[in-house]
């Protein structure tokens, strides 16, 4: 089973069946750098965004039908977090740990793009389209809604915290700070630790939440649902464009750690396939939660701006649950006897 695995990885996505380091090399820098930049924005704000949108409301239409509506906002931001997860689940299948700090760098990346980017967006769009009177709306909203943007606020600062400390202990690294001189994984140690402190974070969110449903139940209650299609169908579909998605991705990484190792060593240190992960994939993921959201703004409603907010708290929780996944997935591959790399 071992072998196989490697096998398949090896086949994939290694360097040197990476296709895309063929193409730099046959067509030159900068057409290779400018394909890299129409697949980001292609794969950014189109496919990804696509799939995950056609996954999410297909898994709210399956959460509607068989477990009732008090989950729907659960399982809407956290089916948002799948680009994350397959991005992390092929990274490891290349032997390289690295991939776990998409979903830890999407903790940092959620909260400037929830709470300030998406209403940036939405107020800006109001204006251009002379709606005024909406975004004096949407500014009374957040002002009566004010200890529930708090509440997701401190949450999601809270998970970011978690996902830091995990990230260390992981990965060895502390982004924009710290700057590994090996790329290697040495122990299972830290790298459990690191996951468990994940978990603890995931515990705590629960908690919290429980309370908040409790005191508040009509905005998890009262979302719309026009757009909830129960279908399978559409969730595997959805599921298997983020997947190729996320292995295109994963192949630009890898070409560009071998491609401009020397330059991009200079800025992360041996950990350059993590870092990539870290900035730009969890970026790229976190679009979906950003589109998410955009469109909760703009239905001005309590139980909407709930589910905006929630882009970004429980996204963060979902994140820590998938890096406590990819550690433990981490630690049985040390026990085989694989040598994981950052």
């Amino acid at each position: 089973m071992r072998l196989f695995l490697t096998n398949i990885g090896q086949f994939l996505l290694s360097q040197e069946n990476n296709f895309l380091v063929a193409i730099h090399n046959r067509v030159g820098e900068v057409p290779f750098l400018l394909l890299s930049f129409v697949t980001a924005i292609i794969l950014g704000l189109r496919i990804i965004p696509y799939s995950t949108d056609l996954m999410t409301n297909s898994a709210a239409g399956l959460t509607e039908k068989f477990l009732g509506e008090k989950q729907r906002t659960l399982v809407i931001n956290s089916t948002t977090n799948l680009p994350e997860l397959f991005l992390m689940f092929i990274s490891l299948g290349l032997g390289k740990l690295g991939g776990v700090a998409t979903p830890l760098g999407s903790n940092l990346a959620n909260i400037y793009l929830m709470f300030i980017i998406a209403p940036i967006i939405v107020m800006a769009k109001w204006l251009l389209l002379a709606r005024i009177s909406k975004i004096k709306k949407f500014i009374k909203l957040l002002k009566q809604e004010k200890k529930l943007v708090i509440w997701h606020l401190i949450l999601s600062l809270t998970m970011l915290t978690f996902s830091s400390l995990s990230c260390w202990f992981m990965t060895g690294i502390t982004p924009l700070i710290t700057f590994p001189e090996t790329n290697l994984i040495g122990t299972n140690c830290f790298l459990i630790i690191g996951g468990f402190i994940c978990l603890m974070g995931v515990v705590i969110y629960f908690f919290f939440e429980t309370k908040l449903k409790r005191k508040r139940p009509e905005i998890f209650e009262d979302l719309e649902n026009e757009d909830f299609d129960a279908s399978w169908i559409k969730f595997f579909l959805g599921t298997a464009g983020v997947i190729l998605a996320c292995y295109v991705l994963n192949l630009f990484f890898m070409a560009f750690t071998q491609l401009y190792e020397p330059l991009l060593k200079s800025f992360f240190g041996a950990a350059i396939f993590t870092y990539l992960h870290y900035f730009v994939g969890s970026f790229i993921s976190s679009l979906p939660e950003t589109t998410v959201a955009v469109e909760n703004y703009e239905r001005l409603a309590a139980p909407e701006l709930n589910t905006a907010l929630a882009s970004a708290s429980v996204s963060n929780m979902s994140n820590l649950a998938i890096a406590f996944i990819g550690s433990m997935i981490g630690s049985l591959f040390i026990l085989w006897g694989w040598v994981l790399e950052l």
